[in-house]
């Protein structure tokens, strides 16, 4: 019920991913492939979805084209295979669709049923997008010139609040504070409003439209030539056409409303756009033999091309280069905490099995700061002032941790902000029974009085351990017995 991040609690989503990928461990044994199933079956499940509407709106021939364009779509492709929420979004949003289009004015209680769970589903998944299927009905009612089915609605959103509702409740009458801090103020306010950075300086259009066009350049192409056909079939209102533009136009208008830009929010039109581009167009007037031949052809050329952004990633990923480094320290079984300064580990190190550790950013414009203040007045995110005084600050930090409900003091400190390099280095020189994991720029200021209290281990050119002297276990190497590293 209360999801736990490095000793607090992580409210930014509902946690029905993180259950399913529990419960899948709790199955299958610990492993990647047992993170990711839960994922990888609602990917399955969707695509299942999508080619039994289409078939039975279209035809066969057309179904199959669909499911091949979303199998072939590099995001669709690689989201299935990670422990991400955007494919389980996707899948509840397509049921929802799809239980209408079966049941267009909505009058049978199986498709106001279907529908609630669908939006129930994705509010667990992700937040308020769940409800993304509320607006496509809507537009679809309006494009239609049908009177708005307000009784059939009106259960569609009781039964969906119904089922999402136990969750909000319990953490409203437990965690109120930290509800309101992580669900609402950090993941609407923050990062949909006014976001503390921004992976581009790009506009929120172009930042999609580019990436759409250069991971799938064909979608594109065929959806581009299908849309008047689609637009023409609608101005016919036949219903079928007129909600999957309704569930395009929602789709592509949401990421821009959401002022954090990402790549994976692209992912909710790819699913219509399949379905435009092998329903309306060139592509129905292509006979089976021209379509399996043009298939294959585009198969073998995006697994070829593998590491072109349009290209389908089977090629074996690379692991990040701080893995094997920091596995290897976590076999020294060191009781002394580790520093982890500017990561370069993607946060790999929390799911080691280390004494403690923390992660200090150099950040002079606060950035870090700003990302969630509350993290700040809890003491979860200090500044290398406060970390070097902690003890002064810690009886602060663990009341307010205990007024928001969390009897521990674990979190304090976990993320450290420094101004500056120097400021990093005065860290070091004043916690020598702290180990380090450090970037070059941080060793060159480092005097010759800490070579003194910590051992110097060079793993890479751009990345050193620093590990305090007086540890009470001895250092030992690899356990094949290799040496990737040198001592100072």
């Amino acid at each position: 019920m209360n999801p736990l991040l490095i000793g607090r609690y992580f409210m930014q989503k509902p946690p029905l991913l993180i259950w399913l990928a529990g419960a899948s461990m709790k199955i299958f044994g610990i492993s990647a492939f047992a993170l990711r199933l839960p994922v990888l079956l609602a990917a399955c499940a969707a695509t299942t979805i999508l080619f039994a509407w289409w078939q039975s709106e279209k035809s066969f021939w057309p179904a199959c084209v669909a499911v091949f364009l979303l199998l072939s779509n590099p995001l669709w492709h690689t989201l299935a295979r990670l422990c991400y929420t955007d494919i389980l979004l996707q899948a509840g949003v397509l049921a929802a669709v799809v239980a209408v289009a079966r049941d267009p004015k909505l009058e049978r209680k199986r498709t106001v049923a279907l529908a609630g769970a669908a939006i129930a589903f994705g509010i667990m998944v992700k937040n308020v997008a769940g409800v993304l299927p509320l607006p496509i009905l809507v537009i679809f009612y309006f494009l239609n010139g049908w009177r708005l089915p307000w009784a059939a609605l009106l259960k569609i959103c009781v039964l969906a609040l119904l089922l999402a509702a136990p969750w909000h409740i319990y953490q409203i009458i437990q965690h109120p504070r930290w509800l309101f801090a992580d669900y609402v103020q950090v993941q609407l306010f923050e990062f949909g409003r006014n976001p503390p950075s921004q992976s581009s300086s790009e506009g929120a259009a172009w930042f999609y439209l580019k990436r759409l066009a250069l991971t799938d350049p064909i979608l594109c192409l065929l959806s581009t030539l299908a849309l008047p056909f689609l637009l023409r079939s609608v101005r016919e209102k036949k219903a079928n056409s007129v909600l999957l533009l309704s569930w395009l136009v929602v789709m592509a208008i949401a990421p821009l409303l959401f002022k954090y830009r990402n790549l994976p929010y692209v992912l909710g039109v790819i699913p219509p756009l399949c379905l435009l581009a092998t329903g309306f167009g060139p592509l129905t007037s292509w006979n089976k033999k021209m379509i399996a031949a043009a298939a294959v052809a585009l198969f073998c050329c995006k697994a070829g091309f593998s590491r072109q952004p349009w290209g389908l990633p089977y090629h074996e990923i690379a692991p990040i280069p701080a893995e094997r480094s920091l596995e290897w320290y976590a076999g020294l079984r060191r009781s002394n905490e580790l520093i982890v300064v500017n990561s370069d580990d993607e946060f790999y190190s929390m799911a080691l099995p280390l004494a403690k550790v923390r992660y200090c950013f150099i950040d002079a414009a606060g950035v870090t700061l700003r990302y969630a203040p509350h993290y700040a007045f809890l003491g979860i995110t200090v500044t290398a002032s406060q970390f070097e005084q902690l003890e002064r600050w810690r009886p602060q930090f663990r009341r307010r941790l205990h007024e928001w409900g969390l009897d521990a003091t674990d979190p304090i400190a976990t993320s450290i902000i420094a101004a500056s390099a120097p400021e990093v280095i005065q860290l070091i020189e004043s916690h020598p029974s702290s180990d380090f994991y450090i970037p070059a720029n941080v060793l060159a200021g480092i005097g010759s009085g800490t070579v003194t209290t910590h051992r110097v281990l060079a793993i890479s050119s751009d990345r050193f351990f620093l590990l305090a002297a007086g540890a009470s276990t001895p250092l030992r190497g690899p356990s094949d017995g290799s040496q990737p590293y040198w001592a100072w």
